[in-house]
């Protein structure tokens, strides 16, 4: 299982979204699923996304650090899944290692 520190932005759209900071979000990829957990003080969640759910990621430009936009498809996750990374560049390979379509 590969794991990633780094933090994420979840909600409806990216307007209602909440942000949670690096590094209080991390990203696993699991043998059939894409887990997040965020552990932000006293709220500690897990969040999971099949891979058969995801559509696509795409990379979108930050501030300081590239984003990852998750876009899926499922109906028991916020729309709106972006999470940053400083190993972007690995994040996006797991991606394709595990047949997640990768778009510009």
């Amino acid at each position: 299982m590969h794991t990633f520190r780094g933090g994420i932005r979840i909600g409806n759209s990216s307007w209602d979204a909440i942000n949670y900071t690096w590094p209080f979000a991390n990203a696993a990829f699991t043998e059939d699923a894409l887990r997040f957990s965020i552990d932000f003080f006293f709220l500690k969640t897990t969040c999971i996304l099949p891979y058969h759910d995801i559509s696509c990621v795409s990379s979108e430009k930050g501030f300081f650090l590239q984003g990852i936009r998750i876009r899926h498809h499922s109906d028991l996750m916020p729309e709106f899944l972006l999470f940053w990374t400083g190993k972007h560049h690995s994040f996006l390979e797991e991606c394709r290692n595990h047949s997640i379509p990768v778009t510009a």
